[in-house]
């Protein structure tokens, strides 16, 4: 898959909600074949989707957690669909828009709910630790591994009880006996309300399980409805009590309460009710799919994957037919299909409408099916960018190269002025200006840069803290911000939209430090950018400078290394949920209190590490303080991935211009690439007296910079230029 290039204005917008098989086959259709002037928004409530089908296989030990899940994070930016990590809260058709509780709503065109089902859980569930539910998938597995760590210091019984016989709690049933048989206080059985199991399968199938759940000692209950909890006890329909430390609900499937209160047309127990066009009923601008929807035409339609997938083939065509004006086609279950599944014991039961048999061979089967699945969102290494197609990094990454600034700026016949203390002569972080007081000064600073997410309201947050670093890189503090912003061509709303949610995340960012948005200025253009000019106080006193730092500092970096090579990779589809997510944690940590845990240990010399890397950034204060550094490259921060991105060639636009300062780094054969990497809302890095990092490392971790740390120490220099000495 090839991320599509924005050619067109948007005119219209896409907003799938929920990542279920429907709506993958929809993201993976769609970089394929993009439409023009058409936006596409997948809406996830986690950035990971682990496959269903594989799950009892990797309960069981027979697959690698990245082999049973797909990446959001990496599949959404490959195929140019933006990607909203976010639960939502509610749906209004009236004004066309999913609502969220930390963020601006996304407005639609069109919408497609593929929110999938919980299973019916009875009261008092609450009150049993171990109480498991079957969905959310990934939150089930977090559970089961927090049961075995428990399971691995307890010596007490532990009795753990499957709720539900279809398919799904027969294979975890097995699966998770598999998983904890090496425990032999565990014990599991399996409760069903009906009269027999996998009601809707042949009676071979059954019979196949049934000898596997008997050959694994799960203990097998039918008409065993479960009315209730009390305490560690499920209280049974016949009035029989069965005890459990623990319980799976893998009951009948309900709907998401969201759908009810929607306002569209549901059945008596919640579903969405959809015609065959897979269009809900009640407005045809929403569509449906999944285990969340109802068929009237089909009443009796089994809720599996099989079904979901079908109409997920199907979606793709609906939504461009209804964009153009032309007539959707119907859905038409399948009368007979093909179902496997897995016996945890090296076999599987292959099921064709009444025929059923089981073997290893259906195991491999369903391997194979499984992983050409798993294949089709599998994004592929990146390719090296052909020259007149280079993907350009946003963030700090797009900044002009500190050498090239450096020589138009010695170029400028600029103006001398009493009431400027340090313009752009001075080479600081921000400019310092007179007030008419001998206490205060004005700190003033200006940033901007073109967006390197596609979510304007992370992008509004992230570019409003990386605004105001500069002025605690100053020791000052920010009280107003004025806002410039550029905004891609667009449909009217579409563009009130994308302002609304870039400045509703920096006046958030800004809500939080007290600094106030006073106004701004907007404009259009190919991409969307953002920047601020920010305006702060300081004692001419307590100012932090480039030039004070004195041999014998420690150097106290406050935030790992290694967030453009990771937006880089995020460009790509290359950047693992993981890393990404440790990425936005670092870039969202304000530098406020590390300014404050610096001013209180007078340090000697402070900046900011941004554009121009860590290398660039201590090079400056080392030339202004006529001083070197010694690093110890092992206490060096950096991002989880940062390594393995670069190790796969990529790099940040401004990473080339950055290395050309290697040739003063001494000490390393290879120079690591975090020195060069550069940083969007990086951390401060300062120089402290030794006798005070102790207690300024205890205050930093204890407001919350808990990757502060020492990477170095400020050393003499041993000749007229300053050098970075690495070791």
């Amino acid at each position: 898959m090839q991320r599509p290039e924005r050619a067109h204005p948007i005119e219209r917008r896409v907003v799938l909600v929920g990542a279920g098989n429907a709506h993958l086959l929809f993201v993976r259709r769609w970089g394929m074949q993009p439409l023009p002037g058409v936006a596409v928004a997948l809406v996830s409530d986690t950035p990971t989707i682990p496959y269903s089908a594989m799950i009892p296989g990797f309960i069981a030990g027979e697959y690698r957690r990245d082999e049973v899940t797909i990446d959001l994070v990496r599949l959404c930016p490959s195929t140019g669909v933006r990607l909203i990590s976010e639960p939502i809260t509610g749906i209004d058709t009236t004004t066309r828009k999913v609502h969220f509780s930390n963020r601006p709503p996304l407005g639609y065109d069109i919408l497609s709910l593929g929110l999938g089902s919980i299973p019916v859980h009875q009261p008092g569930t609450d009150r049993i630790r171990w109480s498991f539910s079957l969905r959310p998938l990934g939150t089930l597995l977090h559970q089961l591994d927090l049961l075995e760590e428990h399971l691995q210091k307890s010596t007490k019984p532990f009795r753990f009880v499957v709720v539900g016989g279809g398919a799904s709690g027969c294979e975890l049933a097995l699966a998770i006996s598999k998983r904890f048989s090496g425990y032999p206080e565990f014990e599991l059985s399996l409760l069903h309300a009906g009269i027999r199991l996998l009601l809707n399968f042949p009676t071979r199938a059954v019979q196949r399980f049934e000898e596997a759940l008997g050959a694994g000692g799960i203990a097998i209950r039918l008409n065993a409805r479960v009315l209730g909890v009390d305490g560690n006890e499920l209280l049974l329909e016949r009035g029989e009590r069965v005890p459990c430390d623990g319980v799976l609900w893998a009951t009948d499937p309900s709907p998401p309460a969201v759908l009810r209160e929607s306002g569209l047309a549901v059945d008596a127990h919640g579903f969405l009710l959809v015609r065959e066009t897979l269009q809900t009923m009640s407005d045809p601008g929403v569509c449906g799919t999944g285990d969340c929807v109802a068929f009237p035409a089909y009443p009796d339609l089994t809720r599996n994957g099989v079904m979901a997938v079908r109409q997920g083939r199907l979606l793709f065509d609906n939504i461009a037919a209804l964009l153009n004006g032309q007539q959707p086609r119907a859905f038409r279950p399948p009368k007979l299909w093909l179902s496997l599944l897995n016996t945890a014991n090296g076999a599987a039961v292959a099921c064709y409408g009444p025929l059923a048999t089981s073997g290893r061979w259906a195991r491999r089967l369903k391997d194979r099916i499984d992983r050409r699945w798993m294949g089709m969102f599998a994004v592929p290494p990146p390719t090296p960018d052909p020259p007149d197609v280079l993907m350009r990094c946003g963030g700090c990454g797009s900044k002009v190269p500190g050498d090239v600034l450096a020589n138009v700026l010695k170029r400028l016949d600029v103006l001398d002025d009493p009431r400027i203390l340090m313009g752009c002569k001075a080479g600081e972080d921000a400019a310092v200006f007179r007030t008419g007081s001998d206490h205060s000064v004005e700190v003033q600073t200006v940033d901007y840069f073109k967006s390197f997410v596609d979510d304007p309201f992370l992008f509004g947050r992230v570019a409003a803290l990386h605004a105001v670093s500069d002025l605690y890189a100053m020791n000052a503090r920010p009280f107003a911000a004025l806002a410039i912003a550029t905004i891609p061509y667009a449909r009217g709303s579409i563009q009130a939209d994308q302002l609304s949610e870039l400045l509703a995340g920096a006046s958030s960012t800004f809500r939080q430090l007290g600094v106030v948005l006073a106004g701004g200025h907007t404009t259009e253009g190919a991409e969307l950018a953002l920047g601020f000019s920010v305006t702060g106080h300081a004692d001419p006193k307590r100012l932090f400078r480039k030039d004070g730092l004195r041999p014998g500092d420690v150097l106290i970096l406050t935030k790992p290394l290694g967030t453009g090579a990771l937006l880089a990779a995020w460009m790509r589809g290359y950047c693992r949920a993981k890393w990404f997510a440790e990425a936005v944690r670092a870039m969202l940590i304000p530098n406020r209190d590390a300014a404050a845990a610096f001013d209180a240990a007078e340090v000697s010399g402070c900046t900011d590490v941004t554009g121009f890397g860590l290398a660039g950034h201590l090079l400056e204060m080392l030339d202004a303080s006529k001083v070197s550094a010694r690093l110890d490259s092992k206490a060096v921060p950096v991002l989880s991935g940062f390594a393995e991105v670069v190790a796969g060639g990529i790099v940040s636009t401004l990473h080339e211009g950055n290395a050309r300062s290697g040739c003063r780094v001494v000490g390393s054969v290879s120079l690591p690439g975090w020195l060069f990497d550069p940083q969007t809302s990086g951390g401060l890095l300062a120089g402290v007296r030794p006798e005070r990092v102790s207690k300024v490392l205890q205050q930093l971790h204890g407001t919350g910079t808990l990757d502060a740390v020492a990477i170095g120490e400020v050393i003499a220099t041993g000749s007229d230029s300053s050098v970075i000495r690495i070791g």
